[in-house]
């Protein structure tokens, strides 16, 4: 059965200031003071970014660990900037640094591994979004 995953966003009284519920999790999205929020929180772009990050970084602990191999602290960064030849598509940009490196050839296995990242493949197919009225409160 395909994973479901769900998370509910709650904007009040303070504007932009968002809560989120993912799972067992809560945390917090805004935006920032020059845009008329409170800065309490990532903005949404920001969470999207390190969703790529997280997931990048957690499959390349998973590879590694699988093949017992000692990377140390592994860490992405990642950059996300609107494609300025066509409007509304994003270019994600990743750079992984990990503490114990290899050779070039066991470096370039690890990107072919972060291509595998789950939210790197949700990116690249794309998704259907769909939107259903609830009502009122």
């Amino acid at each position: 059965m395909p994973e479901t995953t769900t998370a509910i966003a709650r904007t009040g009284q303070e504007p932009y200031t968002t809560e989120i519920v993912a799972g067992s999790h809560k945390l917090m999205a805004d935006e920032p003071e020059v845009l008329g929020g409170s800065n309490k929180g990532p903005t949404p772009n920001q969470l999207l970014a390190a969703a790529l990050a997280s997931c990048t970084s957690i499959t390349l602990k998973m590879y590694a660990d699988r093949k017992e191999i000692d990377l140390g602290t592994i860490e992405v960064l990642v950059t996300m900037a609107e494609n300025t030849e066509q409007k509304h598509n994003y270019i994600f940009s990743r750079e992984l640094l990990v503490e114990k490196g290899q050779d070039a050839a066991f470096m370039a296995r690890l990107l072919t591994i972060a291509e595998a990242c789950p939210v790197s493949k949700l990116l690249k197919a794309g998704s259907h979004t769909v939107l259903s009225a609830w009502g009122q409160r």
